[in-house]
């Protein structure tokens, strides 16, 4: 078993990373949280895949579980449904010493969490991501949230898991559109952090080859996000870093409509996007990552060029890390060399 530990300044938690770790979920769930009693929150894809066996495994360590099921896909990452989480809750008695399980995708991650934060002011839950995106980048780090008509996770808190729980195992359901989409973040990580990496990934880009190396690539990615988040739990700097192809890919998602592209292929855009803002910029000095690039992501079965048809506008304007007119960009001007750079909004339209 391959472990992470995150140390926070007033938190600190464990990644544990392993090949049919959800066999061991419930002794671990116990061991680190000792609750009587907990709240399952999955969506309508995975319930059926994983959910009553690990209620199962769960209720074997004399903990009463219950179900949530949340309607899969990111459109219903919405307020409506933060509702229908905490009529569960009430309905089980989850209280101050009891837990909320995330079962799923960055969508119940955040949903889940946004939850958690807020239910009795706080109560603890574990994440156990089922998405190759989720396992490197939403479980981990304490960002959650829900989406509106004005843009994406505008709404939400910063609030660490007390667990993270990640069986490869279950990445084998994902189809090839998912699992390729998730690939996008460690590309992005990769980029940011980590050139062996970036090159492994360059020669190694089919499934086949990266679900032969998944546990380490699992614990490389995590292990970087944890390294940012220990220095900026709350992305005052180092940790805006991460958003790196994120605001474009974010406004793709907006102005298409949620759930008309996977996270992951708008940030496969939004990376594209940022390189060859840097270049035109003159910040980005290696040209020559622009077509490396592209290449890894093109051959991750990843589109990188943005739909002529979305007008991105409205929803740049409502990024998150933007300051009156101005907005933190990240660029890159070699590989493991990224660097923050105020732009004006009206610079990137």
């Amino acid at each position: 078993m391959k472990s992470i530990t995150v140390n926070l300044e007033y938190h600190k938690y464990d990644i544990l990373i392993e090949n049919n770790l959800v066999d061991n979920i419930g002794v671990l769930i116990k061991k680190y949280t000792n609750t009587k009693k907990c709240l399952i929150v999955t969506d309508s894809n995975v319930y059926s895949l994983y959910a009553q066996k690990l209620k199962s495994i769960i209720d074997k360590e004399d903990i009463t579980t219950f179900i949530c099921i949340i309607q899969a896909g990111e459109e219903n990452k919405n307020i409506d449904n933060i509702l229908k989480i905490y009529e569960e809750l009430a309905k089980s008695e989850i209280g101050r010493a009891d837990i909320i399980v995330a079962l799923g995708g960055g969508v119940i991650g955040d949903m889940a969490g946004f939850v958690a934060s807020t239910w009795m002011r706080g109560i603890r839950f574990v994440q156990i991501p089922t998405t190759l995106l989720s396992c490197v980048d939403s479980s981990v780090g304490g960002k959650t949230g829900i989406n509106t008509s004005f843009g994406k996770n505008l709404v939400g808190t910063f609030y660490q898991p007390s667990l993270v729980l990640i069986d490869s195992n279950m990445l084998k359901s994902l189809n090839d559109r998912e699992f390729f989409a998730g690939m996008s973040e460690i590309v992005k990580h990769a980029l940011l952090f980590d050139k062996e990496m970036f090159e492994f990934i360059e020669e190694n880009y089919t499934r086949s080859n990266i679900e032969k190396n998944i546990d380490n690539l699992l614990y490389l990615n995590c292990k970087i996000k944890a390294s940012i988040v220990e220095i900026d739990e709350k992305e005052k700097y180092e940790r805006m870093m991460l958003n790196f192809g994120h605001t474009i890919g974010h406004s793709i998602e907006t102005s298409a409509g949620y759930g008309s592209y996977l996270h992951g292929e708008a940030l496969a855009m939004g990376i594209i996007f940022a390189i060859e803002y840097g270049i035109k910029l003159g910040i980005t000095k290696n040209i020559s990552i622009l077509e490396r690039t592209k290449k890894i992501l093109n051959n991750l079965n990843l589109t990188t060029d943005i739909p002529k048809e979305l007008n991105l506008k409205e929803s740049i304007k409502q990024d998150k890390k933007k300051s009156n007119k101005n907005i933190n960009f990240i660029f890159i001007e070699d590989i493991c060399m990224p660097k923050i750079i105020e732009v004006d909004i009206d610079n990137i339209l």
